[in-house]
């Protein structure tokens, strides 16, 4: 395996857990969405909106594109996988030489920063990973069920 496959992968499975979080979370009410849970941020929508706003961010910086934070006006739920779409099919337009080159960005403080392409791109995916890992945290708090299980090897025993 190459890394362009593992970066594809890594991609496709990053869409795959936003999709099965957001579908199960659409199954609820809304006001449970808004309500005060302990974490890095206060509740699910502000969780998912993070990860929403992260996964802008980094398509951004990729593609030489003005950053905007938020990504969206709203925090309507349907706003998540409209930016992780973004991301996935960027990704899939990428080649070797692509990831194996450097992206110049500036941080949301206004420091700069070069970074390998992929690995700016792992850092992305492994951050959604962290804050998904919050959000079933806080769906178990909040005595949701029927929370999906979202780990990589879940995804990966789907694959053939």
């Amino acid at each position: 395996m190459n890394i362009l496959h593992l970066i594809d992968h890594y991609s496709a499975y990053d869409f795959w857990a936003n999709s099965r979080l957001m579908e199960r979370l659409s199954r609820g009410t809304e006001s449970i969405l808004d309500t005060n849970v302990k974490s890095s941020f206060p509740s699910i929508r502000g969780t998912l909106m993070h990860i929403r706003n992260a996964e802008a961010v980094w398509h951004a910086r990729m593609i030489g594109a003005v950053i905007r934070w938020p990504a969206d006006e709203s925090s309507a739920m349907d706003t998540v996988l409209v930016h992780v779409l973004a991301m996935r099919k960027y990704v899939q337009s990428l080649t070797m030489d692509d990831l194996m080159g450097s992206v110049a960005y500036a941080d949301l403080k206004g420091n700069t920063h070069e970074q390998v392409r992929w690995q700016a791109l792992m850092h992305c995916f492994n951050h959604s990973t962290y804050h998904r890992g919050q959000v079933v945290t806080m769906m178990r708090q909040l005595d949701l069920d029927d929370i999906p299980a979202l780990d990589l090897v879940v995804y990966q025993r789907l694959q053939p």
